[in-house]
């Protein structure tokens, strides 16, 4: 079973997945129905920015990579660079079936991963401190590109939902380069973990749950009343609780390390909202 994990955590199937059902669970909250191929293209689309980068990581480690993913894409660069290729293709097919609205943000989209992927992989700057951050903005932007694109307008409800959304992902990203820095550093990978430090990071990643909390705690008082009741209030219960495990993994950051249990744990809470969809 372990095994199996590690292979769904290596080939990004999880992350992918997770991106899926959060998609899906701010439609609900939105009030909108996406189509098949709209999740298709989140599909691809996710899952191809988290193999390409691991691809790009891969290929600059210095020897056998110490990290557990890039060492599988160094050891299977080949056959998963093919598969790749053939799930661009798959992607580039299932443009034609996605509503015209979708694919101008989707273009948006596809910009800030060229500026992502060019400035980390490509340009070579000295010091990639954007990394997390950027990488935080295209994953929450891909997960509301469909919601958003069949909504008729974008009130404050929305950019509240985003916000939120968002300061997870990021408080997310800041946590693993916290786990990860002595095999980012044995690699010569850079990460804001090894540009300012663990403790840096994880005071701003302290910082920034604490915000997200008043933030989520904020919208069941003042949100709820002008929303769906009961059913708004239980969609902000997930949110409260994937934020509430980001900071166990914060609080207690030794029990996490054995195994990179914080890597399945971290990456778990985006499975969080399918809670929400089965309600």
């Amino acid at each position: 079973m372990r095994k199996l994990l590690i292979l769904i955590q290596n080939l990004s199937l999880d992350v992918t997945t997770g991106a899926i059902i959060c998609s899906l669970y701010v439609a609900r909250l939105f009030g909108v129905t996406l189509e098949n191929s709209m999740l298709i293209g989140l599909g691809v689309a996710i899952w191809l920015i988290y193999t390409v980068d691991h691809l790009f990581d891969a290929k600059k480690s210095i020897g056998y990579s110490t990290n557990q993913r890039h060492a599988f894409h160094q050891k299977y660069f080949k056959p998963i660079a093919s598969v790749a290729f053939m799930v661009f293709l798959v992607g580039a097919f299932n443009l034609y079936y996605l509503p015209w609205v979708t694919t101008k943000l989707g273009l948006i989209l596809a910009l800030l991963v060229a500026i992502y992927i060019g400035s980390l992989h490509l340009l070579k700057l000295k010091k990639t401190w954007h990394k997390e951050f950027l990488a935080a903005i295209i994953y929450s932007f891909g997960i509301f590109v469909a919601p958003l694109s069949l909504l008729e307008h974008w009130d404050i409800f929305v950019f509240y939902v985003f916000i939120v959304f968002f300061l997870i992902v990021i408080t997310n990203l800041l946590i693993f380069p916290m786990f990860e820095y002595e095999n980012d550093k044995n690699d010569d990978i850079q990460s804001i973990a090894t540009l300012y430090d663990s403790a840096f990071v994880g005071k701003l990643a302290t910082a920034i749950l604490v915000f997200n909390v008043l933030l989520i705690v904020g919208g069941m008082v003042y949100l709820n009343p002008v929303m769906t009741g009961a059913r708004w209030l239980s969609s902000e219960y997930i949110l409260f609780m994937m934020t509430l495990v980001l900071a166990m993994l914060l609080m207690f950051p030794n029990f996490f390390q054995r195994n990179d249990r914080y890597r399945l744990v971290g990456d778990g809470i985006f499975f969080f909202p399918l809670i929400y969809l089965l309600l």
